[in-house]
């Protein structure tokens, strides 16, 4: 199957326009061509914080590249580390962080330090972290790779019980490795909170966005693999594992009707994202 890029076309597009039309299959752009075709996804890793002045231009971009690449990118903001995203007085009082966003926070952006900072499918040796500026020419590359398997997500919520049940079918289109790990994460839009934004005073308006709309915020691990999820290593190609996982909603503050879950395998030592997928719960 052909697939080409124009690769110079893609990214003057994320990073020149304020905002981004959704580009409907076969991602055809007047004055230039952008086609995807294969089954390869890309999961943007955003590290962000409500009190981050510089993270919402961050997220703009991030979402200008989730509605250009429509079903080829998935976004997951993660609200982590002490200096941005700790609750502080009355207007930042709710905290976003989750034992998994800390983890990945710890694991990958610790030693490095500094928000916005982000990943795109964990790609790169060692390091694998990219600045905000870099995401729409890795998002690129990484659409370009041929991909090694597919997932496919069925969630089902029952309202009455208020339990998010996931199955999840990996299917291998090549020989797994023997690290192979399937996590599963929720991740949860249109949330209304305050959100510090250093563009604003230019405009007129104080640092503080008391009405910003934070999209694609991860909220939990599903099942009881955590972070890194559960190991399905040194499959071979063709095969296919199904597997369920269920999260409760009592008592969480999540509403199933802005949700999303989120399936991700993954090599767990080295790092990088083999598959991504999503599906909404309704």
């Amino acid at each position: 199957m052909n697939r080409y890029f124009s690769l110079t076309m893609c990214v003057m597009m994320i990073m020149l326009m304020a905002s981004c039309d959704e580009i409907a299959p076969p991602y055809k752009q007047s004055g230039g061509v952008v086609v995807v075709t294969g089954e390869q996804k890309v999961l943007i890793e955003d590290f962000t914080g409500f009190r981050c002045g510089n993270c919402p231009a961050a997220a703009e971009i991030a979402n200008n590249l989730y509605k250009a690449y429509k079903g080829k990118v998935i976004v997951l903001g993660i609200h982590s580390g002490p200096t941005f995203a700790s609750p502080r007085g009355k207007l930042y009082a709710e905290d976003f962080r989750t034992s998994v966003g800390e983890e990945l926070f710890t694991t990958f952006l610790g030693a490095t330090g500094g928000q916005p900072n982000g990943m795109v499918n964990r790609a790169g040796d060692g390091n694998k972290i990219i600045a905000p500026d870099g995401w729409s020419a890795q998002v690129a590359a990484e659409l370009e790779k041929e991909a090694k398997a597919t997932i496919d997500l069925t969630p089902k919520y029952d309202s009455n019980t208020q339990m998010l049940t996931v199955d999840v079918d990996v299917r291998w289109l090549a020989d797994g490795g023997d690290d192979d790990h399937l996590a599963v994460y929720l991740s949860e839009d249109s949330i209304i909170y305050p959100q510090k934004d250093y563009r604003r005073p230019s405009l007129g308006f104080t640092e503080d966005d008391s009405n910003f709309v934070h999209m694609h915020m991860l909220r939990s691990a599903i099942g009881e693999f955590g972070t890194w999820g559960e190991q399905i290593s040194s499959q071979k190609s063709g095969t296919k594992v199904t597997k369920r996982y269920t999260l409760s909603f009592a008592g969480k503050p999540w509403r199933p009707k802005y949700c999303s879950v989120v399936g991700i395998l993954h090599s767990k030592n080295e790092g990088s994202i083999i598959q991504v997928n999503d599906a909404k719960i309704k």
